[in-house]
């Protein structure tokens, strides 16, 4: 059974949310010339190679402007690479549906995009990662 965050962590976790919030408009204030031109010069890539959007990319260099490769904690692990204890990762937005069904995607295919939500998600650069034990 999962326990109930506290008080302090559900007040952290809104700072948190309104930080990147804030961080997500001064973002998009940004031309879309500004955003490529600083994505271009500073390339994102994931642990599976992809590269982050540029809005993406911006997003993470703002947090951490020597950021190389990202992954999520599963994605290191997977990788054979583990997590520092103690280490913070940095937020990104990663587009999830509405929780359609497979029937549903025909129809959203021809639809407005209105139905693209946005989560905040936490990425650790491989600076912050050792390599796993027994490897």
């Amino acid at each position: 059974m999962r326990k109930q965050p506290t008080a302090e962590q559900r007040e952290k976790a809104r700072e948190r949310r309104q930080k990147m919030r804030s961080l997500a408009k001064e973002i998009s204030n940004m031309s879309l010339a500004e955003r490529m031109d600083l994505a271009k010069r500073t390339p994102v890539a994931t642990i599976e190679g992809r590269v982050l959007s540029p809005f993406n990319c911006c997003f993470i260099v703002h947090q951490n402007p020597s950021v190389t490769v990202v992954g999520g904690f599963r994605q290191w692990k997977a990788a054979g690479r583990c997590v520092r204890k103690g280490e913070h990762g940095m937020a990104l937005w990663i587009p999830t549906g509405a929780g359609k069904s497979e029937k549903d995607e025909a129809q959203s295919i021809a639809s407005d995009s209105d139905d693209v939500r946005f989560v905040l998600g936490t990425v650790f650069d491989v600076s912050q990662t050792d390599e796993s034990e027994g490897r």
